[in-house]
């Protein structure tokens, strides 16, 4: 019986993915989402930087070679070391910076609007408002990235000082060393769970809210993670889209890539969304009955 619910809820997904066109949307987000990666890493260099330490940006290099195609991350490499746009004074880093935030707001505001039609609500806050709102999800993003790569690089460093200092077994050290992942895994958790959160122009129970976005970004994370990593397997071994686009063939895989991203974006809203609906039906209704309860008895 606990199957026919679920079985359900899988048509009603793939129904609502065909008819909001959920495809074509990611096509749109896909190409601004390509359009904001390089800024994007280009304005973590410039405030790791500014922070003093340019290497904070190796662990988050280092996390996409996990997950994403060899060709693509070869671009994105190539393309940080040939854009020089930070290291030509103060004007010029300025310039840079302004152009990087208008690029990579563009991105998290298709996302939003991707999120808007998953939860099929309109637009009612004002352009600068929702750019305004892009913007702080784009420096929350990066603090947690910020934060993330400060417990990798440094989690090491900590549980040395603590292993000289308190005497702690081998065995604690290297579950502390291996709990650093899930802890990276996490972050990536938190990054998804705000977007789905705090995005979408949806109102209504605050606490149906949060709850209800906490499975669809279940599914995100634990999808993208998953199939990052054998799209990234197929493409490294097989190579066969350099028969079929020559030299443009790192960026059509990128592009494929964040494809799919956006694609999990929108189905994880979808999710959010019917469990958003299902939570205020149920409490619509025990409302209806409760009323019912109260209301006097004629005689």
């Amino acid at each position: 019986m606990v199957l026919k619910p679920f079985v359900r809820g899988i048509k009603r997904l793939i129904i609502s993915v065909i008819k909001n066109d959920f495809f074509g949307m990611a096509a749109e987000m896909g190409f601004m989402m390509v359009i904001g990666i390089f800024p994007f890493m280009l304005f973590l260099m410039a405030v790791f930087g500014w922070m003093g330490n340019k290497s904070y940006m190796d662990p988050v290099l280092m996390f996409l070679s996990t997950v994403m195609p060899e060709q693509s991350m070869d671009l994105i490499l190539t393309v940080l070391s040939e854009v020089m746009i930070f290291n030509q004074g103060k004007l010029m880093a300025a310039i840079g910076i302004i152009v990087t935030l208008v690029l990579s707001t563009n991105a998290i505001a298709v996302v939003l609007k991707g999120l808007n039609r998953a939860y099929k609500v309109e637009e009612t806050r004002s352009f600068i408002y929702t750019r305004i709102l892009s913007l702080i999800m784009v420096f929350v993003n990066t603090m947690v990235m910020f934060l993330t790569i400060n417990l990798i690089i440094f989690g090491k460093v900590i549980i040395n000082f603590l292993i000289n200092h308190l005497h702690l077994s081998n065995g604690v050290a290297i579950t502390l060393l291996t709990m650093r992942w899930p802890l990276a895994f996490l972050a990536l958790y938190v990054m998804a769970f705000l977007s789905y959160y705090i995005l979408p122009d949806l109102r209504g129970n605050e606490k149906f809210k949060r709850a209800s976005a906490l499975p669809g970004t279940f599914f995100f994370c634990s999808f993208w993670l998953l199939g990052s990593w054998g799209f990234s397997v197929y493409v490294n071994n097989l190579k066969t889209y350099n028969m079929v686009y020559g030299t443009i063939g790192a960026f059509a895989v990128l592009m494929v890539w964040l494809y799919y991203t956006s694609i999990l974006i929108l189905i994880g809203g979808e999710i959010n969304s019917q469990v958003y609906n299902r939570l205020s039906a149920k409490a619509e209704e025990i409302k209806s009955d409760f009323a019912k309860l109260k209301a006097p008895k004629e005689d």
